[in-house]
């Protein structure tokens, strides 16, 4: 057992190619599925797609593509507290924690949120608080639109989720006493887990009625994407107990190591299967019912996993997955997949050339809709997005992640290699 202690955390310290490769097809896919409704193609509502089958192959992504997100930050920022209650270690820091949660997500965010308001949205301030809501990632309580961060409200609901994290920690923690069992103490920890994952099913229902309007203001609240998140810790859970018994791996653990390939099959076939939008139209990015919102709350989860728990297990390999993956590409586009994921809105309302800096007042999404071809569109977003999260990546992001983890070393009071200090900036937002 003590030996399993100490070699766990290296096991963990190097940087995860195929978890890159995830954050970039997922990325890309976002960028596809909105750039897909402005041009055209996916329909919505009495606007019917204009081109039937690759609408149906993008609306498949919806949500799909986040969910590896959520998945990824509660599973990579939990397996810290889960070895310190499984495995009897030191307990994280919290301070230094949040210092780097904070560094890999704010300033990134701040910038889109700068030039957003001062370049697309200028003429809607109205005040200090206009500008500060976004930053403070506040704007989706009230629901406040400011173009070109359309799809930035998971940036806010990833934030609190790491603040809620620590906590959440301590309380898994607290019910795991009793027990040496780490078998045992796995089942008590997995309670809060099941819960917030009803507890977001619920919420999903209840936002999705039809008295509820489309896109109601609550919409945007970060409750929703809980049982992503949840599933991440979850799986941190496993890997831990993995590490510390290897004579007591679950089941499916052992056939994500031996098998990643065919779970890949399986995130396929659910993705396939929610191309057909049961209880939905396929083709179309209209507002979710109630039947359709909680078949692909499950299918979001369910594809998650499949994605996502086989490239996380050490030495798993799979020349197929490897090479859609790991390659040099999306491994790169993975570091900035952040990036892609906060800038891709904006680059289309510069391209159509709509917002304050333009003369004009940002025209909705939907009066853009089909004045441009989808390649064309699709070039500008993919080439503009990738540009301006490379500059945001080595500029901003990189050198502040890179301070406070040196300052959040110094905090713990530990010597770290260089590797582990770079772990910081493996894990980041919804993208």
């Amino acid at each position: 057992m003590n030996a399993n202690r100490a070699a766990a955390p290296a096991q963990q310290t190097k940087r995860v190619g195929g978890l890159d490769g995830v954050r970039a097809l997922c990325a890309l896919g976002v960028a596809a599925v909105h750039t897909s409704f402005a041009a055209g193609v996916m329909g919505a509502y009495t606007a019917r797609p204009g081109n039937q089958a690759l609408a149906d192959l993008l609306a498949g992504l919806r949500p799909l593509a986040l969910g590896p997100f959520f998945v990824l930050s509660g599973m990579l920022l939990y397996r810290p507290f889960a070895r310190w209650t499984l495995g009897g270690g030191e307990r994280p820091k919290v301070v230094p924690f949040l210092a780097k949660r904070l560094a890999r997500l704010w300033p990134a965010y701040i910038l889109l949120s700068l030039v957003c308001v001062f370049l697309l949205n200028f003429d809607a301030v109205d005040g200090v608080w206009y500008v500060l809501r976004p930053i403070l990632m506040l704007q989706v309580y009230d629901y406040t639109w400011i173009a070109g961060m359309d799809p930035a409200w998971t940036v806010p609901a990833e934030m609190q989720y790491y603040l809620a994290l620590p906590l959440l920690a301590v309380l898994m923690h607290w019910l795991a006493r009793g027990t040496a069992d780490p078998v045992r103490k796995v089942r008590r920890m997995m309670v809060p887990l099941a819960l917030i994952t009803v507890g977001s099913a619920v919420w999903t229902y209840y936002i999705h009625r039809p008295s509820m309007g489309i896109y109601p203001t609550k919409y945007w609240w970060p409750l929703g994407v809980g049982g992503a998140f949840a599933l991440g810790m979850a799986m941190a859970l496993l890997h831990v107990l993995a590490e510390l018994r290897p004579d007591r791996k679950p089941a499916l653990y052992r056939i994500a190591a031996s098998h990643p390939l065919l779970f890949w099959v399986g995130a396929l076939a659910v993705y396939a299967f929610n191309c057909t939008q049961p209880f939905g139209r396929p083709g179309y990015g209209d507002y979710e019912g109630v039947g359709l919102a909680l078949t692909q709350y499950g299918l979001l989860l369910v594809f998650s996993y499949l994605t996502v728990m086989p490239l996380s297990i050490p030495g798993t390999k799979s020349r197929v997955v490897d090479a859609i993956v790991a390659n040099p590409v999306s491994r790169y586009l993975g570091r900035i997949s952040y990036g892609i994921y906060l800038w891709h809105f904006a680059i289309m309302y510069f391209w159509f050339k709509t917002g304050s800096v333009f003369g004009t007042q940002p025209g909705l999404m939907n009066q853009l809709r089909g004045t441009i071809g989808f390649p064309e569109l699709m070039t500008a977003v993919l080439v503009g997005s990738v540009l301006a999260a490379t500059a945001s990546h080595y500029l901003v992001e990189r050198p502040l992640v890179k301070a406070v983890g040196r300052w959040a070393t110094r905090k713990d009071g530990a010597t770290r290699t260089a590797a582990t200090a770079q772990d910081a900036y493996t894990v980041a937002g919804p993208r």
